[in-house]
């Protein structure tokens, strides 16, 4: 069943190999991680000393952004090589092998938005300013990972070519801004920003060492609204890819 993805997949990685701007985007989370370990204490520290204001509160707000970027980042990686693939007519050969379809999707997208769960998990756990539990880091690592593939699924759909693509990537990263709601907008006005997956990573994040139940709701939240976004950009994504 999975033969022909793992096919696709193999063949793209080998294309992001050989591009540098799609290969930088692998290890980009983990040295984004350590440029905010580094700097973020830092600039804490001279901000004290210059105006005695502490912004050791926010770092949690950090940690929200790596977590976020990180699957993004892999959701551009696939969007770009998808765009790529058919400004050079790859995907119209796709289209007249069994590789077609739902192989194609589970191939650029599905397997891809697996490392994106794996690296963001690594990413909350190693480098995170906070101590989040084990289900606070998964809960939210998957809610962002899925933000990632929705990302991805409205790139395809909206560019028309790889160029389109690096310019509507800019404007999607104020979709996944949705993790600093929590932080400035008091409740119950915030939940209005609730169709924004990102807005309930952020109010895991927000509140670490909360009752698991709450952090549950705020996972079926999340779950709720990406599946949302996901089935209505499925059939318009897998016209766009045929």
């Amino acid at each position: 069943m999975l033969r022909n993805p793992v096919k696709i997949f193999k063949i793209g990685f080998r294309q992001v190999l050989r591009d540098g701007m799609l290969l930088i985007l692998i290890p980009a989370p983990f040295l984004m991680a350590v440029a905010m370990g580094v700097l973020l204490p830092l600039a804490d520290q001279i901000i004290q000393e210059q105006t005695g204001i502490v912004i050791t509160p926010w770092y949690s707000v950090s940690d929200a952004l790596v977590l976020t970027m990180t699957p993004v980042m892999t959701a551009m990686i696939s969007a770009f090589l998808i765009l790529e693939e058919r400004d050079e007519g790859i995907g119209v050969y796709y289209n007249i092998t069994p590789a077609a379809g739902y192989s194609y999707l589970i191939a650029r997208l599905a397997l891809p938005m697996v490392w994106g769960l794996i690296s963001s998990i690594l990413v909350i756990a190693l480098f995170a300013f906070t101590v989040y539990s084990p289900l606070e880091i998964i809960t939210a690592s998957v809610i962002a990972t899925l933000q990632g593939g929705i990302m991805s699924m409205f790139l395809v759909t909206v560019a028309g070519n790889k160029v389109e693509g690096l310019a509507l990537a800019k404007l999607t990263n104020i979709f996944v801004m949705g993790f600093i709601v929590p932080w400035v907008i008091a409740s119950p006005i915030r939940y209005l920003f609730g169709f924004l997956p990102g807005f309930w990573l952020g109010e895991i994040l927000s509140s670490p060492g909360t009752e698991a139940s709450l952090t549950i709701l705020h996972g079926l939240g999340g779950l709720l609204i990406a599946a949302l976004w996901m089935i209505l950009l499925m059939k318009l994504f897998l016209r766009r890819i045929s």
